[in-house]
């Protein structure tokens, strides 16, 4: 028996499997880099989570809870406001009169999901200028509108909206995947009617 062929081929089949094992290493690095990448294009960095489409509260003095979300820490996210009605914006046609709410700095530490996937939040609780509301006088329902936005580089990113059936789609794809990029290309954003362009402000409703 020539042991010396032996231990050649041996040398050679675990130096083998070794190189085959790197390879499926780099190649799932490759995959997840891609897909992360792949998310931030789609996410373009940005969601508003609160409020969210059609939500009724109570009373338009009382404070409205601001929540976004960014794939950028430290960024300094503006909230806006503007008048709106149960049809849109308003006036319809424009031009709509955005005013400020606040400014609020992203964090700086991240939320990780369990694939590496970095968010950073901001957001507050406070009322909204009287000037963003606007009692329709067919129903006597106060209406406005919520943006959210911040600068990155020569870019303003606008936020990705939700309505309540979104959000859910929003939590449940997550879930599913546990990644915070679950939810695209599942259809859980607002759109246009007719359309897959996300909306990038929110209207809301108060009943006083």
């Amino acid at each position: 028996m020539n042991t010396s062929n032996i231990n050649t081929d041996r040398g050679t089949s675990l130096h083998e499997e070794s190189h085959k094992t790197r390879a499926k290493k780099v190649a799932a690095k490759a995959v997840k880099i891609l897909g992360v990448s792949t998310a931030l294009l789609a996410l373009n960095g940005c969601l508003l989570t609160s409020p969210y489409w059609n939500q009724q509260f109570s009373d338009h003095t009382a404070a409205i809870p601001l929540q976004a979300w960014t794939t950028e820490r430290n960024k300094a996210v503006k909230f806006e406001c503007a008048k709106a009605y149960h049809g849109g914006l308003y006036p319809f046609g424009g031009p709509v009169n955005w005013i400020s709410v606040a400014t609020i700095n992203s964090q700086g530490q991240a939320l990780n999901d369990p694939l590496g996937g970095k968010i950073y939040g901001a957001g507050l609780k406070t009322t909204l200028p009287a000037n963003c509301w606007r009692q329709d006088p067919g129903n006597s329902v106060w209406y406005a509108a919520v943006r959210a936005k911040h600068v990155s580089g020569s870019r303003t990113i606008s936020y990705q909206t939700f309505d309540k059936t979104g959000l859910e789609c929003l939590g449940r794809e997550n879930g599913k995947a546990t990644s915070w990029f679950g939810w695209i290309n599942k259809g859980c954003t607002k759109t246009y009617s007719g359309s897959s362009t996300t909306i990038p402000y929110v209207i809301f409703r108060a009943t006083s």
